[in-house]
């Protein structure tokens, strides 16, 4: 393929994938807490914005949509990266059921598993759009005289793609939410 024939190709991909797709939304992670609490490290912030017309629409529809949310916990260090210590992933699923009009929210931590049966659309809204004193370690892994803080992200993924699309624009990353990492203040151990 000639380097002409690749640009034209790429052009008219350009085309074809919503405009969308590449736009940086308003949605943000804010208001990140880190505490301690009965000797474990709890993590509670909130999502804002991330319910547009097109995902709200998708899910009064019945497509499921997945929420995730990814947590880190850092240690700062000097003249260097922070170190990652742990990580943790928090996925929210949402299904409307267009019969009984009513919306089942699923969180999966890891193995366990809550689930949430809601009738109005600013309940779901508000359970996605928060974490709540989620434990992310026990304070035993922190070592003293560092400092630490943690750093959240949110995701939604797109539904599953038609076969055919999944397999010619593979290159490209179907988020329908992609927020930038918010970090916490910094957790200190003094021992």
């Amino acid at each position: 393929m000639t380097k002409k024939m690749w640009f034209i190709s790429f052009f008219l991909i350009l085309l074809v994938v919503p405009e969308g797709l590449f736009a940086a939304g308003s949605e943000r992670i804010r208001n990140v807490v880190t505490e301690v609490k009965n000797q474990e490290i709890v993590v509670t912030a909130e999502l804002v914005d991330g319910f547009n017309r097109e995902i709200i629409r998708d899910i009064h529809d019945g497509i499921p949509k997945d929420f995730y949310y990814y947590l880190l916990l850092k240690r700062k260090q000097k003249n260097w990266f922070d170190e990652e210590i742990l990580a943790k992933t928090i996925r929210y699923t949402v299904k409307y059921d267009t019969l009984k009009k009513k919306y089942a929210v699923v969180q999966r931590e890891g193995e366990r598993t809550v689930e949430n049966t809601v009738d109005d659309l600013e309940t779901m809204k508000r359970i996605v759009s928060k974490i709540d004193q989620v434990k992310l370690a026990p304070v035993s892994v922190l070592k003293s005289r560092n400092r630490y803080y943690v750093s959240v992200k949110s995701q939604m993924k797109a539904a599953k793609l038609p076969f055919y699309v999944d397999y010619f624009l593979f290159f490209i990353p179907f988020l329908e939410i992609d927020t930038p990492w918010a970090d916490s203040d910094s957790l200190s151990v003094i021992r």
